[in-house]
Order: C-alpha cells, then sequence, then structure tokens
C-alpha cells in the first residue's frame, strides 16, 4: 500500500460524507514491513533551498519513499522521493546506483518520476490529488503533494467500516468524475485500486498515486509496452498482456472492481481467472451485484456490473457513459442515526381587544332620549402575547 497523500496514520474519528461517523484503527504501534530506516531520510532534512523539512517517515513502496514534511509557510505537505531499493541505496542524503548496470535503471525510474509530476499538473479536480511542486536534488527526484489527512478505503474495508448505499453511491458519483477529468485529457491512470483512494477527514475520495498513468493517443487509447502495474483483482486483463489496447475502459473496470470489494467486503476474482471461466463456457465466478446486491438506486449496481466485465467491448465506452447511471437521485436505504427535530416557533400576533358597545343614552323625564356628543372612540390596545 502507497501513501502518497494519505497522511493520519493514528486513531482518528472520521465523519464520512457527513452521514456515518467511524473510528480507524491505530497502526502507529506496527511494524512496517516495507521499509528499510537506512534508506530513509532522518527528520530535519531540507530539500530544495530549504522549501521544505522532513519530519517523519510514511511509507516506502517499490518506486519510492514518503514523508510528512513542512514547508517554508509551515504548513504540512507530503514530499515524495524516487527512490526503487532494488537498484539503487543511501549514502549520506544522495541516491546512488547500486551499480554501474543498474545506473541506466536510476535514470529511467527518475524520467518516470518526473513524468509522473507532470501528469498530475495537468488535472485540477477536487477527487484527485494535487501536487504543489516538483523538483531533482540528491541525484533523484521529488514531488511535494497535498496532505491528505484521512484513510485510504482498502484500511477501511480491511478495518470492517460498514459503508451504507448512500455513502457508497456518493463515493461513486465523485470518483467517476474524477476519472472523466483524467479521461478528458488523454490520460490513463492504470493503478486505481482501494490503497489508491483516499478518504479525506470530511468523507471526499481523493484519487492518488499516478506512477503508472499513460498517455493515450487520440483518446483511444495505447498498446500495452509489456511493463504493467498490475494487482490481481483489479486490474483488467489487457494489463496483463503485451501489445493489449490499453483504454479508458480499463480504468474503469478498476474502479469497478474497487467498488465492488466496497461494497462486498471483499475483493473479485482476479481477471484471469474470470477470463478462462468464460471462454470455457462456464459462468462468471464473480457473481453480479445487480443480482445479489439490494439497497441501492435502480440501475447503479448494474452499471458497476458492466463496468467490471471481464471483456472490454462489454464494458462502458466512457465515463461519461457511466455517469448517466446516475440520472436518478440516491435512495437512502439505511437508517441514519440523526435526529431532526423541528423547532417550532409561534410568532407573537396582535390581540385587539373588542370596543365597548356604548351605554344607552340617558333619557328625559318623557321618555325620550337626551342628545350626547359622540367622540371618536378611544384608540384600541393592542396586546401581544
Amino acid at each position: 500500500m502507497t501513501w502518497d497523500a494519505c497522511g493520519d496514520a493514528n486513531r482518528a474519528e472520521i465523519p464520512l460524507l457527513g452521514v456515518l461517523h467511524i473510528m480507524a484503527f491505530d497502526k502507529s504501534s506496527l511494524p512496517d514491513q516495507d521499509a528499510d530506516l537506512d534508506d530513509v531520510l532522518q527528520p530535519g532534512t531540507c530539500l530544495s533551498n530549504n522549501q521544505y523539512r522532513i519530519e517523519s517517515y510514511l511509507r516506502a513502496g517499490g518506486f519510492g519513499i514518503t514523508y510528512l514534511a513542512r514547508n517554508s509557510f509551515n504548513r504540512d505537505v507530503v514530499v515524495k522521493e524516487c527512490f526503487v531499493p532494488s537498484f539503487c541505496t543511501r549514502s549520506q542524503t544522495a541516491v546512488r546506483p547500486r551499480s554501474e548496470a543498474s545506473k541506466a535503471q536510476m535514470q529511467k525510474a527518475v524520467r518516470a518520476f518526473l513524468n509522473e509530476a507532470q501528469t498530475l499538473s495537468q488535472l485540477q479536480h477536487p477527487n484527485i490529488v494535487r501536487i504543489r511542486h516538483s523538483f531533482q536534488e540528491n541525484d533523484t527526484a521529488y514531488m511535494a503533494l497535498e496532505y491528505i489527512r484521512g484513510h485510504d478505503l482498502l484500511d477501511m474495508i480491511e478495518d470492517k467500516v460498514t459503508l451504507t448505499p448512500h455513502q457508497i453511491v456518493l463515493l461513486t458519483q465523485k470518483l467517476v468524475s474524477a476519472v472523466a477529468h483524467i479521461h478528458d485529457r488523454n490520460l490513463l491512470h492504470c493503478d486505481i485500486s482501494p490503497d489508491n483512494i483516499c478518504i479525506r477527514a470530511d468523507g471526499e475520495p481523493v484519487l492518488i498515486d499516478f506512477g503508472s498513468a499513460r498517455k493515450m493517443m487520440d483518446g483511444i487509447g495505447e498498446r500495452n509496452s509489456g511493463f504493467s502495474m498490475v494487482k490481481d483483482g483489479y486490474s483488467p486483463p489487457e494489463l496483463y498482456e503485451a501489445n493489449a489496447t490499453v483504454t479508458p475502459g480499463s480504468d474503469l473496470y478498476a474502479l469497478g472492481a474497487s467498488l465492488y470489494h466496497a461494497i462486498t467486503g471483499h475483493a473479485p476474482l482476479d481477471c484471469q481467472s474470470r477470463l478462462a471461466a468464460v471462454s470455457d463456457g462456464r459462468p462468471d465466478p464473480v457473481p453480479s451485484l445487480a443480482a445479489t446486491v439490494t439497497g441501492y438506486p435502480r440501475g447503479f449496481l448494474a452499471a458497476i456490473d458492466k463496468a467490471l466485465s471481464v471483456r472490454p467491448a462489454d464494458r462502458h465506452a466512457s465515463a461519461q457513459d457511466w455517469q448517466r447511471a446516475f440520472a436518478e437521485p440516491p435512495v437512502e436505504t439505511a437508517p441514519r442515526n440523526v435526529a431532526l427535530l423541528r423547532r417550532v416557533v409561534v410568532k407573537p400576533q396582535a390581540v385587539v381587544a373588542p370596543t365597548p358597545k356604548p351605554a344607552p343614552a340617558p333619557l328625559r323625564a318623557d321618555g325620550t332620549p337626551r342628545v350626547q356628543f359622540r367622540y371618536p372612540p378611544a384608540q384600541a390596545r393592542v396586546q401581544t402575547a
């Protein structure tokens, strides 16, 4: 799991989409199996002419190390360092190739890292991680990213956090919109999975880790070069095949698989096993959500099933196609633990005292009424309750 920009690993209460409060595990006491601490920059290390000061190590992956840092405005940021442990090592702060033979690999990794930064700079969307800065130093490359307080979707699933259908619908709408934004710029993410979907403290999903992103040619797709980041259960068949065409549908498959995991609590079976079953005329071993799950708006689950089709031609043609499944408003089916009290306000109303009837005119001795002068009646008194 790579926490590129998803940074709060301590226990925290998170209001998810303004509906439900969840409690995340405290994992700060668990050992990190990914990192060789000898390769990590030490707290207090300054980068980019003192623009960034390393505060602590967050996580290491196969292609880089991420740190919590402070910028020159004393704000938290995430700094990601290009560091591939299989062919580089640390010498004080500098990153060196392990051998002369790995020097070219290291240079290629740095170029790919800077390409990732360039890709991110083209994307401006509320549900896509924002890059602040990229630079080269210590014989490697770095990027500064926004610091997202929250947890990735995989952690939430594994911690048995229950998401209501209403929450899943809202997450899906925002993530499909983010993917549409990526594709509109002729880019492919190529590594969508629950560990690359961060949920902010306010419940907003954010797509992170564009290390595998690719440029599309004329919006159609591109040939798989033979090197891909694949994740069983989430990656579509074309990412496993050299020279297969990778298209926007490849990202939609991965997003559909991630949502399937969030809805059912388990990842779908890997695509190769599914493809083998379908090719043999056997039923797809991944059950249809629309046929097995209830409580969602009409057509919502069928849209995820379509995105998760093992054959590319059976998927949505585009993210916009998927967005059309949201024509109907989401239906809240799970009870919400929120009591709404109606405040009844009684506005004061004017109460007008009735005008007293005039007393009968006094009578003369002969029984006829005396003549009296009539004055305008006194102003009625107004009372308020």
